[in-house]
């Protein structure tokens, strides 16, 4: 899948033809994903509803909401958005490669080295580089972008 044309295709009950992204395609795949659990788990009477999908602080942002849906589809639905965000953290909004938070010229992005200089200015990396941490009512989990998943964690310096 290459192009946002591909992706509303592929889910026409889920994404309008006439929905505009504000993101890269590099982000292409993470998306996928994303809808490919709204897709399996939205009941087919549930009504689902794509708001926004864009880059916010560099990283990806999904606004949406449904109705009409059972518990476990909600619960399956979140735990996918929330790793749809934090897989953002780590992927090339260009390309989809493995990539890094960098700031350019204050402007927040994640890039691999081969897209860091953009529109005459080099991003650098954020150091740290930041975590996607989460509460859960079992503690504290990180995302690990080594096994994609979250993983419990020590609580972060700032909670």
């Amino acid at each position: 899948m290459e192009i946002w044309d591909d992706l509303k295709a592929k889910y026409p009950r889920l994404i309008p033809s006439t929905f505009g992204f504000q993101c890269h395609e590099g982000w292409i795949g993470i998306l996928d994903a994303y809808f490919e659990v709204v897709d399996r788990e939205m009941p087919l009477d549930a009504v689902y509803e794509v708001r926004q999908i864009k880059e916010k602080l560099g990283t990806l942002r999904i606004y949406d909401s449904s109705y009409g849906e059972t518990l476990s589809s909600v619960s399956a639905v979140t735990d996918a958005h929330r790793l749809a965000e934090a897989r953002s953290l780590h992927t090339c909004e260009y390309c989809g490669r493995r990539g890094r938070f960098r700031k350019r010229r204050g402007y927040l992005t994640v890039t691999c080295d081969d897209h860091a200089y953009q529109n005459g200015a080099l991003a650098i990396p954020e150091e740290p580089e930041p975590r996607d941490y989460r509460q859960t009512a079992d503690g504290w989990v990180v995302y690990d972008p080594d096994v994609d998943a979250f993983v419990p964690a020590e609580p972060p310096e700032w909670a």
